[in-house]
């Protein structure tokens, strides 16, 4: 096994870098695996065919709906979780068919049919926008907690820049005092040198 990662406490998290959700250790955001406590940090990769499975039968596909209510009204509604819909469809058709009996029937059994099919086929078209609506809603609340750590990173590295530049100020203000303190010294001895050339002109 690789060796542990460092705890949070010893070293500063890095631009790619995250916390484990189990034992705090930092680790590479892309890593499946804490090295250090051997916690799964995300859900294993879905494949193909169970993503083709899970969108097929969660319902929203406008051309499986329609397909569905062409076999049968009310089958895209049933797809689509419309089930008071799915019934009234079944159950006009079931009317229109017995109405071939008067003849009005075979001109209401094609209507009932095709509007089946239509109103499965839009109702999974507007499924599909709002599913896609709120995931892009959920999108930025994802990038919000990213964007709230690098703020805070951002207010850590601000304190220490405002820190190294009260520090700089600091040394400014000491190396400017012996400055002065220097100058003063300097401008004394050319004054004594002058008094003391006076005096062994004297």
């Amino acid at each position: 096994m690789s060796t542990p990662s460092s705890t949070p406490s010893d070293r500063e998290r890095g631009p790619n870098e995250v916390f484990c959700r189990d034992c705090g250790a930092i680790i590479d955001e892309r890593a499946e695996i804490c090295p250090s406590c051997g916690v799964r940090q995300r859900d294993p990769p879905k494949s193909t065919v169970d993503s083709a499975l899970d969108d097929l039968f969660e319902g929203g596909n406008p051309f499986v709906a329609g397909l569905l209510s062409a076999i049968f009204p009310g089958l895209g509604q049933l797809y689509n979780r419309e089930l008071e819909r799915a019934l009234a469809f079944a159950v006009g058709i079931i009317i229109a068919t017995f109405s071939t009996l008067a003849f009005v029937g075979f001109v209401l059994v094609p209507v009932v049919w095709l509007f089946a099919i239509y109103d499965a086929y839009t109702r999974a078209e507007l499924r599909a926008e709002e599913r896609r609506t709120e995931e892009r809603e959920a999108a930025p609340d994802e990038g919000g907690e990213e964007s709230a750590q690098s703020a805070e990173a951002v207010e850590q590295a601000e304190a220490a820049q405002s820190a190294e530049a009260a520090e700089l100020e600091e040394l400014a203000e000491s190396a400017e005092s012996t400055e002065t303190t220097d100058d003063s010294v300097e401008s004394d001895t050319p004054d004594d040198d002058s008094e003391a050339s006076d005096e062994s002109q004297s």
